[in-house]
Order: C-alpha cells, then structure tokens, then sequence
C-alpha cells in the first residue's frame, strides 16, 4: 500500500499556490500526514537585505557587535516570513481544513529549485504539490521552476494547473481553483 507521510508544498505567498496548499492539505487528511510548507527566498532578496556596504563598516569599530545585531535581524526576518506563511495560510485555507492537518512551515535563503529538492531529501518527503507554472518565456530561459523540479525531485511531484478539474463527490467536477473547501 502507498503510504504518504509527509506532503512538501513550495510556495511562494501567491494565490497560485492556495490550490496546491489545498489538496494537499486535503491529501494530508485523508493519509493522516504533515505538510510542510515551504518558502524559498531567493539569495538575491537576501543580499540586498542584510549586505552592509563600506560606510556600514566604517560606522561601528571591529568588534562592535555589528555581526550579532546582523544574526538576530536575520533571525527576526526568518521569524517574520514564518509568520507571514502561517498568516497566509490562515487567511487562504478553510478552518476546517486547518484543524485536521498538520501544517509546518519553512523558510529558508537560496535557490529555489535546490532548496526545494534538499527540504524533500531532509525531511523525507513523500509527495512534493506544487502549483504549475511559467510559460513560453520561462521555456526558453531555462524552464520554470516545476519543470525543472518534475526532473530533479527525490520523490514524486504532483503539480496543480489553475484550471483543472477535480472530483468533489460522486460524479461531480470542478475546477480546482473554485473549490470553496480549502477558501477561508
């Protein structure tokens, strides 16, 4: 028998994401698993957050503490995104939904791709959900971030296109996006 223990879903804070969240969570309840939730910030972002230049290092002599206030407003800003992530889902995901599954958050600096692929092998995910994404543009710059994950994933990557369509209840479709069991 296929066992699901933990579901890993990328997002990146957009409504995209609200239906891969979603049937996860849904796929969560029904095999009794966690789903980690994870927000990659690009190393870009973080760059331009928290790099000093010259004249910073020129305000505070060696060995001021500079390096100490720069760790905890790191630690801060993770703090922050966490809680942005379970605000996010608060407001996106129905209570019902909420209670019945485990939802853990993540956030981590780097690489999109890479920190997804690392998170699945750390926390030996079974199941990656993520929304499909990118288009023609994306193709020819190196693929979108699905793609390349579909490739590279240690286990199987279920993706969410916005307008596909799912069963509910005997013989009734709808749309992913407009299933009201996972809106808040």
């Amino acid at each position: 028998m296929l066992t699901i223990k933990k579901i890993l879903v990328p997002t990146d804070l957009s409504v995209v994401s609200v239906p891969a969240i979603g049937y996860a969570s849904c796929l969560a309840k029904d095999h009794e698993a966690e789903v980690i939730l994870l927000h990659v910030v690009p190393l870009e972002a973080m760059k331009k957050l928290f790099t000093g230049g010259y004249a910073d290092s020129l305000a505070f002599p060696p060995g001021a503490g500079v390096n100490i206030q720069r760790e905890a407003d790191i630690d801060s800003f993770y703090e922050q995104k966490k809680q942005r992530l379970v605000a996010f889902v608060q407001q996106r995901i129905g209570s019902d939904l909420r209670k019945n599954v485990k939802i853990r958050p993540i956030v981590k600096p780097g690489k999109v791709v890479e920190e997804i692929i690392a998170t699945a092998r750390e926390e030996h995910c079974d199941l990656i959900v993520i929304n499909s994404e990118g288009g023609r543009l994306s193709r020819l710059f190196g693929g979108s971030v699905t793609e390349r994950l579909v490739r590279q994933a240690p286990c199987p990557v279920l993706t969410m296109q916005p307008a596909a369509q799912i069963s509910i209840e005997k013989d009734q479709r709808l749309e992913v996006k407009l299933i009201d069991q996972w809106a808040a």
